[in-house]
């Protein structure tokens, strides 16, 4: 469960995806409002370097590489 702020569209907790990966992939779903700077990437645990290994437009983290089926993603979402 997400909360907000005085009702605004505006997380106070982190949110944390794992999406699957497939090798192919490269688009993944976050939510409205994030940035490169607000959220934290990992790949098999290590940290990805925003530009570098990701970029953010809209409602879509996309990688520049996709991951492998094998690989583990996780995305968080920091509060704004």
């Amino acid at each position: 469960m997400v909360r907000y702020i005085n009702g605004k569209d505006r997380p106070t907790e982190i949110i944390t995806r794992a999406p699957t990966c497939d090798g192919s992939t490269v688009g993944f779903t976050i939510t409205q409002g994030m940035t490169e700077d607000k959220v934290i990437v990992t790949l098999n645990g290590v940290t990805q370097s925003k530009s570098d290994d990701f970029s953010i437009s809209g409602t879509t983290l996309t990688m520049v590489v996709a991951p492998e089926s094998t690989d583990d993603l996780v995305i968080r979402e920091m509060p704004v």
